[in-house]
């Protein structure tokens, strides 16, 4: 009997679960706007300033918007590990490639500061923009670091999650 009473809870404790786990991903008329991207890029980044030059790589990213929307508004979150040269401050930012010059600056600013860091740091920085065209149209957004003055940033990881839902919503 008491095998029985445990059976049948384990069994409701998993159907809950279970359907949790479907009402989490349920769409309904209203999130037919809504896209949610998630990547990881392992691909190296950084910048590197001398006393009169700055090198600085930018690391491209593709995103293609819902079909179903003529316009988005975008959340970009990037979590990232970094580092710095001993006592060199830092700085990241975001824009967003249409494919026709200049590249639209990310909100809720140009670019976030990276606190210094001789060994490896992780944090998590968040842009957004309103309003982008959207029906199937693709983009590339270009993450990139450089220091805030003589010395360099680097990094070689980052998760990247991308969410657009209808413009206004």
């Amino acid at each position: 009997m008491r095998r029985i009473v445990i059976a049948v809870v384990a069994l409701v404790l998993v159907a809950t679960a279970a359907a949790g786990v479907t009402a989490a991903v349920t769409r309904t008329p209203d999130s037919t706007g809504v896209s949610r991207v998630e990547r990881v890029s392992s691909q190296s980044w950084g910048g590197n300033c001398g006393s009169d030059f700055c090198g600085i790589s930018d690391l491209p990213i593709p995103y293609t918007t819902p079909q179903a929307s003529e316009a988005v508004d975008v959340t970009v979150t990037i979590t990232l590990t970094y580092r710095t040269t001993r006592g060199a401050s830092a700085s990241a930012g975001l824009v967003l490639d249409d494919g026709t010059p200049p590249y639209e600056r990310m909100r809720p600013r140009d670019s976030y500061p990276l606190r210094p860091s001789g060994a490896p740091t992780s944090t998590t920085l968040t842009w957004f923009r309103r309003d982008v065209p959207a029906a199937g149209q693709s983009y590339t957004f270009h993450f990139s670091a450089s220091p805030g003055g003589p010395g360099s940033v680097a990094g070689s990881k980052l998760a990247i999650v991308i969410e657009s839902w209808t413009a206004g919503d």
